[in-house]
């Protein structure tokens, strides 16, 4: 990767505001803005990508047209947030780029790898910017804190997990499983299996053409989901303090005052559709065709 310019820039709370959704850490009132653009090959012989970040606001897209050779591109900018000028200066001194290497324990994984808050220094770092990489490629997303990612148009298996943040989905295929301790969660235009979880946060899915498994759960929060009238499918649905509606026909019945529960077969039961929540409603709908 060809070396970069890094323009820096540090100031006080009142004067830095974080791009996109505001990861809090209130302890800090050191903070810094970088601003990172760079490329990585993808080496011969790797199957699929995983991206390791520690804090993020990410949009994972496609290459713009003509791009050269294989390669994962990214632009965007570092936040960092520390109690103190010289811990601040630590995160400043670090490399704020992504790097990738292979996978020692498995050449056809490429390991892409953010910048990380060294040992000792109170403060946070977090990537907010774009990814770009071939739709054919699956890839897998694990943000070790607070994350918010956003994927269009994959063709292959998709994987997300943050501890904390919102995922959106928008015309993927190949297959999406994503888990958030807390956030929102949407996938519209879906094709395939999907297999969504969240300790907590409302969920929609807009299924056109649902795989063989569709799984939407949530510790707190409304389940939508909208799969074509015509689904093959078993469903399973429970709230267990909420109420369920449906447009398929299935019964819904309540084993106490405040739980409900949906479970029924039409057709040849090509897709088994399991919906859970602990505590909010649950309504599967028929999505009009288009």
């Amino acid at each position: 990767m060809e070396p970069m310019d890094r323009p820096t820039r540090a100031a006080r709370p009142s004067v830095v505001l974080a791009a996109g959704v505001a990861m809090a850490f209130t302890a800090c009132t050191y903070r810094a803005t970088d601003e990172i653009a760079g490329s990585l090959s993808i080496p011969e012989g790797v199957e699929r990508i995983r991206v390791d970040l520690e804090n993020a606001t990410l949009d994972v897209g496609l290459p713009s047209e003509g791009a050269a050779g294989p390669q994962l591109t990214f632009q965007g900018g570092v936040r960092m947030d520390a109690e103190d000028e010289h811990q601040l200066q630590q995160l400043q001194a670090i490399e704020h780029g992504l790097v990738a290497e292979t996978d020692p324990d498995d050449p056809t994984v490429l390991v892409v790898a953010g910048p990380k808050t060294p040992d000792g220094v109170r403060g946070m770092i977090a990537y907010e910017g774009n990814l770009r990489l071939s739709a054919d490629l699956p890839i897998e997303i694990v943000i070790r804190d607070n994350g918010h990612v956003t994927m269009i148009g994959r063709r292959a298996l998709s994987k997300v997990s943050t501890r904390r943040g919102d995922l959106r989905f928008e015309d993927c295929y190949g297959g999406v499983k994503a888990t958030t301790g807390s956030g929102n969660v949407i996938a519209y235009d879906h094709h395939g299996d999907l297999d969504i979880r969240s300790q907590g946060g409302d969920m929609q899915a807009f299924v056109i053409e649902p795989g063989e498994r569709l799984t939407l759960s949530t510790g707190k929060g409304t389940i939508q989901c909208y799969i074509p009238p015509a689904t093959q499918c078993d469903v399973d649905a429970r709230a267990e303090i909420g109420r369920i509606g449906n447009d398929f026909g299935f019964e819904v019945t309540k084993p106490t005052a405040y739980s409900s529960v949906m479970v029924g077969r039409r057709g040849g039961s090509k897709t088994r559709v399991l919906l859970r929540t602990a505590a909010g409603h649950i309504m599967m709908r028929g999505l009009d065709p288009r």
